[in-house]
């Protein structure tokens, strides 16, 4: 399996769970079609379950399906395949997602002074610590200045890295 492949099953698995991956595991494999209840079986799991994680992935665009009517009872059988043109502007779209909200988090870091307990760790910015009078709202320990240089250092070099990944997936998706 490659890198790529294996990152993506990982990352769907975290978004949607188990099922979901095992599903787009399997749907992409081959680009042969498959009704919900041969997905169940193959992988020894509940069809609810599969329906459900085929209608997750449906929701992200990563699989489609196609719709016939039974001629037998008129009922719609539905032939579900992996969408992999959708995909890479799926990855691109969640990576944004993930800059905006590291830029948001580096921004709150850069705009105030922390504060932090010794005792259990929590962490309050200036002015809440002076709502508190520089005391634990958990514990009412003293509270300890916090030195956040290295979290703005790291959120600086992630930020970065995936602003450029973003920037090279942008020119590789208009290409």
């Amino acid at each position: 399996m490659s890198d790529k492949l294996n990152d993506l099953l990982s990352f769907i698995e975290m978004y949607c769970g188990g099922v979901c991956r095992e599903v787009l595991n399997m749907l992409m494999k081959t680009s042969k079609e498959f009704l919900d209840e041969e997905i169940a079986s193959e992988l020894g799991v509940n069809v609810n379950e599969v329906r459900r994680a085929l209608y997750d992935l449906q929701t992200l665009g990563i699989v489609s399906y196609r719709r016939e009517r039974d001629e037998k009872d008129g009922k719609f059988i539905y032939y579900w395949y992996a969408n992999t043109e959708h995909l890479n502007q799926l990855l691109l779209q969640r990576k944004k997602l993930v800059l905006k909200k590291l830029e948001e988090r580096l921004r709150l870091e850069e705009e105030n002074s922390f504060y932090r307990c010794p005792n259990d760790g929590m962490r309050l910015t200036f002015d809440e610590a002076l709502e508190n009078d520089f005391r634990c709202p958990k514990c009412n320990s003293l509270l300890e200045f916090y030195d956040n240089s290295w979290v703005k250092e790291k959120l600086k070099i992630l930020i970065s890295s995936l602003r450029e990944e973003v920037v090279n997936e942008e020119k590789t998706i208009t290409s």
